[in-house]
């Protein structure tokens, strides 16, 4: 697991091991990549990082240099992904120490609006316990890396004013002390600080302590700026001389809807005040926004992206029931690239967030609704401690936050409706987008089939990663590799990185490397992605019988095929053939075939079967092929399938490659 490290020195750790970055050219990359995440940062301001005001005349192949560089120290090329907008550095939200910096300090504020004071010294706490030193050390003389970092270093000093706040509420005036007096003195002109440090001395019984601090501050801000103390290192003098509680110190310390203390005899000041929350209005909602970061290179899919946004976007209001809509195919088609560049897309139409759950429904173990609703609970402001135990009321509960609420909900990976149906809002004005690998009839929904690209697009995004001169001084092999790949997007993306990292290598070399299909599927892979695996999920799920269905498309020729043919072959009864389409309509429901194609009621019914897939197919097949080969699920037949060789498994057309076989069929809308 990678962990990009920005407060305090500027690292990488892999799995936990600091990766060796001496070269201050690649620090200064790194940190001007990371300091934008998940954002393209232009070249040029890329070449200022690296360069300043004199770069090299050859600084835009150099940078190209230190990023190939980069890429392999770190080891994963797809994280570096670039395009016409520039370079960018594709994060998760917990890979970036600034972004769990961020994500804490929203969490604890929302538990101080809360009045959950426990739960804000935690978040806070928290925090400030991921610095390591002042943000982008030795990286401050790069112009925009240094405006981050003092926006960091504003951020993390107002933290540390608040959690002083909530520890002089909750009485814990003896754990300030040390802190607060380390960061008084590296900030002497923060007023804030030093408010809360007298506050803290004064709540302890350290009277003198309390004013000495105060007549220190006040010596450094009259001799070395001309001025006199603000208002709120005042009223702390004042409470120190007078014997008051200070609360408008703590409730400045806090900000909004901070509670006030009650007043109390000078002669029991030691004692830890009595807080009273004075009637205010509700704190604002938490807006989440969970979305994962949009791919910078996303290409085509406009068809799909407006029919999405017809159907989440502009339908008439007041809408009649939640509106929902499913994106289904095959492993690889890109379903989790369309679901959230969408979602992005659709942010100003939802204004109070947008809501991701990865439901890992391809996996072996899915996601529990009960753990995902908590998610999405906590999310919209719901503490902890006040969730329901069971999944009924955290999902009634759920319905009733987002009963007034315009929220988008993302649900990537789901496994069935049953996962579904406790996640779902009842509010009218919510949207829900959904993927997964099979049609989710069970779902009032407005459904989509999305199939691989055509020839066109597939080339545009091997150009977009790879780069546009190179496929267009090959066109032939280009076209031969996005063919190779089935015009798959996962696939296309895989070969595209590999090239991206690669630049000594010709488009022609790697078409030659695919050729072959009993290495293709080995070829297809780079960094965590791997067509194989994507394919493998899907296969471990199917239950024994349907993996011996699936096995049995590794004999096939080509890309379409009937149940009917191989088995009048082997002498099986009529009820064979419909217990085979039975089996085959649950490979079209993990997403491994297409559906049956041709006039309705036509018999007998045809299937579609990806090249990759088959491939794929014929590897198990190899791997696990019993002599002889007889799926279990079938009556024994007269003659055995062993006897059937591949060629007697017609396809009902040849392998056809051509953008033109696709026919813009490649989403189907129902509803």
């Amino acid at each position: 697991m990678l962990k990009f490290r920005v407060l305090g020195p500027v690292d990488v750790c892999v799995d936990g091991v600091p990766v060796p970055l001496q070269a201050t050219m690649l620090l200064r990359l790194l940190a001007s990549l990371v300091s934008r995440p998940g954002r393209p940062v232009p070249v040029h301001v890329l070449v200022d990082a690296l360069w300043g005001d004199e770069p090299p005349p050859s600084s835009r192949k150099t940078l190209q240099v230190y990023v190939r560089r980069l890429r392999q120290k770190i080891g994963e090329d797809a994280r570096i992904s670039h395009g016409a907008g520039g370079y960018a550095l594709v994060v998760g939200p917990h890979e970036v120490d600034a972004l769990q910096f961020a994500r804490l300090v929203a969490h604890g504020r929302s538990a101080r609006r809360r009045g959950d004071l426990e739960g804000a010294s935690l978040q806070l706490g928290e925090a400030l316990a991921l610095w390591r030193g002042a943000a982008y050390t030795d990286i401050t003389e790069v112009r925009h890396v240094a405006d981050e970092a003092r926006r960091l270093e504003e951020e993390r000093l107002s933290v540390h004013e608040e959690l002083a706040g909530v520890h002089l509420t909750l009485g814990r005036h003896g754990e300030l002390i040390a802190e607060l007096r380390e960061q008084a003195a590296v900030h002497p002109y923060r007023e804030r600080l030093h408010a809360a440090l007298m506050l803290a001395l004064y709540r302890l019984g350290r009277q003198a302590e309390a004013l000495e601090t105060y007549r220190r501050v006040r010596t450094t801000l009259r001799d070395e700026l001309g001025v006199e103390p603000g208002t709120l290192l005042r009223q702390a003098h004042e409470a120190v001389l007078q014997g008051g509680d200070g609360a408008a110190v703590v409730a400045e310390l806090l900000g909004p809807a901070a509670p006030v203390t009650r007043p109390e005899p000078a002669r029991e000041r030691e004692r830890p005040p009595v807080m009273i929350w004075p009637s205010a209005p509700a704190p604002p909602a938490p807006v989440p926004c969970q979305l994962p970061p949009d791919l910078v290179d996303f290409t085509g899919r406009e068809n799909e992206c407006e029919l999405i946004r017809r159907a989440l976007a502009e339908r008439p209001l007041p809408a009649t029931a939640t509106a929902i809509v499913t994106l289904a195919g095959p492993p690889g088609v890109g379903k989790t690239a369309l679901a959230v560049h969408a979602a992005h897309d659709l942010r100003d139409r939802y204004p109070h967030g947008r809501l991701y759950a990865d439901l890992r429904g391809s996996h072996c173990r899915p996601a529990g609704p009960a753990e995902v609703l908590a998610g999405f609970l906590m999310a919209l402001g719901t503490a902890p401690h006040a969730l329901p135990a069971s999944t009924e009321a955290r999902a009634a509960l759920l319905r009733s936050v987002l009963a007034d609420r315009r929220v988008l909900m993302v649900l990537d990976d789901a496994a069935d409706e049953r996962q579904l149906r406790p996640l779902l809002p009842g509010a009218l004005n919510c949207g829900v987008l959904v993927t997964s690998r099979g049609v989710l009839g069970g779902l009032s929904a407005q459904r989509m089939r999305l199939a691989p690209f055509d020839s066109p697009t597939a080339r545009l995004l091997l150009a977009r990663i790879a780069g546009a001169d190179r496929v267009a001084a090959e066109p032939a092999a280009a076209a031969e590799i996005v063919r190779l790949c089935g015009h798959l997007p996962l696939a296309v993306r895989i070969v595209g990185a590999r090239l991206a990292v690669r630049e000594h290598w010709s488009l022609r070399r790697l078409a030659d490397a695919l050729r072959p299909e009993h290495r293709r599927l080995d070829e297809l892979a780079a960094a965590d992605l791997s067509v194989q695996a994507s394919l493998a999920s899907a296969y471990q799920r199917l239950s024994p019988a349907g993996r011996q269905a699936f096995r049995m498309l590794g004999r096939l020729a080509g890309p379409e095929f009937t149940a009917m043919e191989p088995l009048a072959k082997a002498g099986a009864p009529p009820l064979a053939v419909r217990q085979t389409e039975h089996y085959l309509d649950m490979l079209v429901d993990a997403g491994l075939l297409s559906s049956p194609c041709g006039q309705p009621g036509e018999r007998p019914l045809r299937y579609h079967v990806d090249d990759l897939v088959r491939l794929y197919a014929r590897v198990q097949l190899d791997q696990d092929r019993p002599p002889p080969f007889v799926p279990s699920f079938l009556p024994q037949p007269r003659h055995n399938l062993a006897a059937v060789g591949p060629g007697d498994i017609r396809a009902t057309g040849p392998i056809r490659h051509s953008e033109g076989d696709r026919n813009d069929s490649h989403v189907h809308q129902t509803r």
